[in-house]
């Protein structure tokens, strides 16, 4: 039997009362565990009680290196998620959704899984959950290498999409660039020194850092929640 901790990032029903389970494991990055939960079932959680980031403990059965893992026992780490209101739930799936596309199967990333799971429960004392978001999306571009230095911003600049560097809003941009908006890149300093303030802005980023890491990021799928939490 092994042990593994992890934040639900999808989960896709195929037989009865079994069902594919993707986690972002503490110890072993991104791994898919195959689970089976009836009412009966000692130990277990049904599929329509994981919210999307909600962090579990797992005991599984057979070799840790395997590539699906069968689950044995599945609790949920505190704090349980079951409460969060209609704006938060979308907020955490869009997460999960964004992390999943970009955590790659096999990465093995303590350090950066405790930062992010700290920011998370952070974010249960706040109301502002767009900028809470905000912060979470901005360190993981800092986490994966193309996030833009805090430091070199002045007030006003752009972001340049391929560069990742700051921009006087009067330079001609290079052929067929993508720049972000002002507002925008405003928000985005903000989220990587640790704070975004209050505003209007946090959706419009949000949509705006998904374009910067489609830039980056070949195959990075803008997800779904997105445009949910837009029309919101």
């Amino acid at each position: 039997m092994h042990k593994h901790r992890g934040l639900v990032l999808r989960q896709v029903p195929y037989q009865d009362h079994r069902y594919m389970l993707y986690l972002w494991t503490r110890d072993s990055g991104p791994q898919s565990f195959s689970v089976f939960a009836s009412r009966s079932t000692p130990g277990m959680l049904r599929s329509g009680q994981l919210m999307p980031l909600q962090e579990l403990e797992l005991i599984t059965t057979g070799a840790s290196s395997s590539s699906i893992q069968r689950v044995r026992e599945m609790y949920p780490s505190p704090p349980v998620l079951g409460d969060l209101n209609g704006m938060q739930r979308m907020a955490y799936g869009l997460m999960a959704e964004w992390l999943a596309s970009v955590l790659a199967e096999g990465q093995n990333e303590a350090a950066y899984y405790d930062e992010f799971s700290a920011q998370l429960l952070e974010s249960f004392d706040r109301t502002d959950t767009l900028a809470v978001v905000a912060e979470c999306l901005a360190g993981l571009s800092r986490h994966l290498g193309f996030a833009p230095d805090p430091q070199s911003y002045r007030v006003g600049c752009l972001l340049d999409g391929s560069s990742g560097a700051w921009m006087n809003p009067n330079e001609a941009p290079l052929a067929n660039a993508w720049r972000m908006g002002s507002a925008s890149s405003a928000v985005y300093v903000q989220a990587l020194n640790g704070f975004v303030g209050a505003g209007s802005n946090h959706a419009e980023f949000l949509n705006e850092l998904a374009t910067y890491f489609q830039v980056h990021l070949t195959g990075f799928r803008r997800p779904r929640y997105l445009s949910l939490l837009l029309s919101t």
